[in-house]
């Protein structure tokens, strides 16, 4: 094989692995503007509006919702993690599962909106 011919291959195959990076990379990335109105229904009256873990509900349960405004809940907080607790919910907690009532596309998009309160480094 010629050294063209090897340079085309391989630019080749960088292409195809970059594209499929790409593809990867916006799997799951939800839509935070409907995630909100998932939060607003679902999430708000334990966690709060802002995500504090102040709701209206969140006074009488032990332990007290997650803040998601901390940098503590972010340090070992991703996607995945996220994604299990609000499937199945969180043992020792009163964080219930939401798998028979979000399907997937709206768990990535309350995903979405939890990361809008990561707080700003």
């Amino acid at each position: 094989m010629g050294r063209t011919m090897h340079i085309r291959k391989v630019l080749s195959l960088v292409t195809t692995a970059a594209f499929a990076l790409s593809l990867a990379s916006t799997a799951g990335a939800g839509d935070a503007k409907k995630g909100k109105i998932a939060y607003t229904s679902r999430c708000a009256f334990c966690h709060g509006p802002g995500g504090k873990g102040d709701g209206p509900a969140a006074a009488q349960l032990r332990p007290p919702p997650t803040n998601f405004t901390t940098p503590d809940f972010w340090k070992n907080a991703t996607s995945d993690t996220i994604k299990t607790v609000i499937q199945n919910g969180k043992q020792g907690t009163p964080m219930l599962s939401f798998k028979a009532s979000l399907n997937t596309e709206q768990i990535d998009d309350l995903i979405a909106y939890l990361q809008t309160f990561k707080p700003q480094q």
